[in-house]
């Protein structure tokens, strides 16, 4: 996200504000634009982040204040009026940052679907790969084992992994094993003589 639409989101959030505290101060305490307050808080969780919604937040809990001053709303003792710019702080806070939270998820979401997309389109490849080879018929040279792939003659292993995207690797099967003893015995006897 460019700095110029960072600056923008921050400053239509702090026009919304202040049109929004206006707009307050005019109606008077009578008419409650509470909700309202909640519309900048929430461009900046959408758009810039939590260090934003907390700052916006603070802004927007003193510009409540301020306007309830400037209202003349009269309460029974001072402490419930900074007790309720708290309270607005707080849930126009938890709002911002809940907003945050949803657009992460929406992106952690989107990027996890672009990489089942990828995994899916990687085994359709490979799927149609094996299909096009299980339909034909491999030829197989009787002396080496090689495999003739589009006139090219390769190793099982080589065409294992490159074809087939099969992960191998080597050992000893119990015929062969049993050929080596037998060689090595054989070969032990006459120097035995």
């Amino acid at each position: 996200m460019s700095k110029r639409f960072q600056l923008k989101v921050i400053l239509a959030s702090l026009a919304n504000l202040l049109v929004l505290s206006y707009g307050v101060y005019l109606a008077g305490y009578h008419f409650l634009f509470f909700v309202f307050f909640f519309i900048p808080v929430s461009l900046c969780g959408w758009y810039l982040g939590r260090v934003s919604v907390v700052c916006m937040a603070i802004l927007t809990g003193v510009a409540w204040c301020v306007v309830d001053i400037l209202s003349n709303h009269q309460y029974p003792a001072e402490v419930f009026r900074y007790a309720n710019t708290v309270i607005c702080f707080l849930a126009f806070a938890f709002i911002g940052l809940l907003v945050e939270n949803l657009r992460r998820s929406l992106h952690q979401q989107l990027e996890v679907q672009q990489e089942l997309e990828k995994a899916l389109d990687e085994i359709s490849r490979s799927t149609a790969e094996t299909r096009r080879l299980q339909g034909q018929l491999q030829v197989v040279c009787a002396w080496t084992k090689r495999i003739n792939i589009e006139g090219r003659w390769v190793a099982l292993d080589e065409f294992l992994t490159s074809k087939l995207n099969t992960q191998i690797t080597y050992g000893v099967s119990p015929e062969a094993m049993q050929e080596v003893l037998h060689t090595v015995e054989q070969a032990e006897i006459p120097a035995a003589g």
